[in-house]
């Protein structure tokens, strides 16, 4: 992240940055839930959102959000994975699917969706908690993530809630700080593109976890990030998918403490407008800087945007 306010940082003996010139990108797709679109399987339940795959292959298959991306992502730097639900279609697609990325900031959602959902049982919000939520989410704020986060029952609270809401492949952070320094270890919790695209989906579509003036509460705030932190799924800013209206939550740090490099750069939201209606997700890690890591998930954003449109 940009400064200390905002910023989670990492240990410097965390992997040093691979190259992915290599890469054989690979996309799995999910076919649509059984039930209506806009009531997802899983959602309220320990399920994951998405159905079992229906069938899988390159992510140049017609149709995917992803085709095109081979030769750009063959080129970057780092571990990139990627998820998408098309809520027109049903069908989720998942760009490498079951890599395991840190969350950094995103995790405030997760946070945040367990303020909502105790709310829901016996514990309404209180005007601390209230107060809290808005720094948290548009302005990244850590220290306002580590209070709401103690005040809501701390990481099994957040696993608690991480289970219901579907997300099966997620460990919240127990550690209070990241090791060799005085930051907020909830930085280091573990996901997938696939777990975060189910978290926002709640947010996103009707469902038995949330009411749906928690959903808008959630929506509001990340459809107001400051206009600094609008990079990402928006394709870079808030204007830069045109006709669309995006809400989001960005996540960054860096591996390397010392030469504060290695990146960890994270982009999730709900894009809708303008014949379009996905959530997505999209993780990087291992990236030169943070720009350059913004710069890839910017790229993907845009080609996904274009590739689901008509």
């Amino acid at each position: 992240m940009s400064d200390m306010r905002n910023g989670v940082r990492k240990p410097l003996y965390l992997a040093a940055v691979p190259v992915l010139a290599t890469l054989i990108a690979a996309c799995t797709i999910i076919g649509p839930p059984s039930t209506s679109k806009t009531k997802p399987t899983g959602f309220g339940t320990s399920a994951p959102a998405s159905a079992s795959p229906a069938s899988s292959g390159s992510h140049k298959a017609k149709g995917s959000p992803f085709a095109g991306l081979a030769k750009y992502l063959a080129g970057r730097q780092g571990k990139v994975t990627a998820a998408v639900y098309d809520n027109r279609t049903g069908k989720t697609y998942v760009l490498h699917p079951g890599q395991l990325q840190e969350t950094a900031s995103i995790v405030k959602v997760e946070i945040m969706g367990t303020a909502l959902w105790n709310a829901e049982h016996g514990r309404p919000l209180t005007s601390a908690q209230q107060a809290l939520l808005i720094p948290m989410i548009e302005q990244s704020d850590n220290t306002s993530a580590t209070e709401l986060l103690k005040d809501v029952g701390g990481p099994a609270r957040v696993q608690q809630f991480d289970q219901h809401a579907g997300l099966t492949k997620t460990t919240v952070s127990r550690k209070q700080f990241i090791p060799g320094s005085s930051l907020p270890g909830w930085g280091l919790t573990r996901t997938t593109a696939l777990d975060e695209v189910t978290l926002v989906r709640n947010f996103a579509y009707p469902n038995s976890l949330l009411t749906t003036a928690n959903r808008q509460r959630g929506l509001n705030l990340m459809g107001h990030v400051e206009a600094g932190q609008a990079w990402g799924v928006s394709g870079g800013s808030y204007r830069a998918l045109p006709g669309a209206t995006v809400v989001l939550k960005n996540g960054w740090l860096p591996h390397n403490l010392t030469a504060y490099t290695d990146w960890q750069v994270n982009s999730i939201g709900w894009v809708h407008g303008n014949g379009r209606d996905y959530v997505i997700a999209v993780l990087t890690n291992h990236s030169a800087s943070e720009t350059y890591g913004i710069s890839t998930i910017d790229t993907i954003a845009r080609s996904v945007y274009a590739n689901l449109g008509g």
